[in-house]
């Protein structure tokens, strides 16, 4: 059975650091009204560096749980006081008060959001500190969406310090993406790539169409080849076409972008699907490297991002 967070052993004693950071969980349950999100404050936890018990990242269901577990308060499954426990992590008091609010729904789930799409996720920006790729993520559960650096972990050495909102990075990008396309030259340039997309499109298009020859072709030869050889060279034919089929359905985002007509493009960018500003932003640059916002770039989106623009662009 997992050790329950606070404590050292079933019997009790104090693990003080993780008593101090539940006992600020559950003032904010507390003293809010109406008390915070069981999913946000276990994001504050998250982005304090906080862990279960296991090590793993806090949810609100998790935290809902460990709070309410009668032990939080020195008490046995039927409320009455566990003889010889010793200090707690909760009150009694505290501990009821909690259960109260678990129970009521006040904490309950807000109604469900529209899923955000992000625009520069997919590979498209990173950190501008650690180099690691961006990723759409909300503070907590009632901020707007926002990219971040992930905090490290034993097999991921990202820095987890840079953060910035959604709405300022996306707008700064789509400007800057945008004023660099009806610059003289960059246009022509675009239409080549573009070109050479639809071209590539062509050649996968006819590699995938002969993949059933290919299987076909390895089937015959399989009595001829060692049973590992033949699995591994029926996973490598599988794996080539799941990735040019991705491919294919990448390049064509790009090939579908309307710039033939390159004043048309702001007009077409204002409502056009997310997915097709995505293959524009795609086709324009290969990265957005996002900046801390410390040396007076707070207050500019444009300061905070650098753009890496595609081989002949810029």
């Amino acid at each position: 059975m997992a050790r329950l967070c606070g404590y050292a052993n079933g019997g009790g004693g104090l693990v003080h650091a993780e008593a101090a950071f539940l006992r600020r969980a559950a003032s904010r349950f507390l003293i809010a009204d109406p008390p915070e999100s069981r999913n946000g404050i276990a994001n504050w936890l998250n982005d304090q560096g906080h862990r279960t018990a296991l090590g793993g990242l806090w949810r609100g269901e998790t935290l809902a749980r460990t709070l309410s577990n009668p032990r939080m308060a020195g008490l046995d499954s039927d409320g009455e006081p566990i003889e010889g426990f010793g200090e707690t992590v909760l009150t009694p008091d505290e501990f009821l008060r909690l259960l109260r609010i678990f129970t009521d729904g006040a904490t309950a789930a807000a109604a469900p959001r529209v899923a955000y799409e992000y625009l520069a996720t997919q590979g498209i920006a990173d950190c501008g500190s650690c180099g690691y790729d961006m990723s759409g993520a909300r503070v907590n559960a009632d901020a707007g969406p926002g990219y971040r650096c992930l905090p490290p972990t034993q097999t991921r050495k990202s820095c987890g310090k840079v953060r910035m909102n959604a709405d300022r990075l996306e707008s700064a990008l789509a400007e800057e993406v945008l004023a660099d396309i009806l610059r003289p030259g960059v246009h022509e340039k675009l239409l080549r790539l573009q070109l050479d997309a639809a071209k590539e499109v062509v050649r996968l298009r006819a590699h995938v169409e002969g993949a059933e020859e290919r299987f076909a072709t390895l089937k015959s030869m399989r009595k001829s080849m060692l049973p590992q050889a033949y699995k591994a060279a029926e996973a490598a034919t599988r794996d080539d076409l799941k990735a040019c089929q991705a491919r294919i359905r990448f390049l064509e985002q790009i090939t579908s972008v309307p710039i033939a007509d390159v004043h048309e493009i702001v007009a077409w960018w204002m409502s056009a699907p997310r997915a097709s500003q995505r293959a524009l932003v795609h086709l324009a640059v290969t990265k957005v490297h996002v900046l801390p916002s410390g040396g007076g770039r707070g207050h500019d989106p444009h300061g905070r991002i650098r753009i890496e623009w595609r081989t002949g662009l810029s």
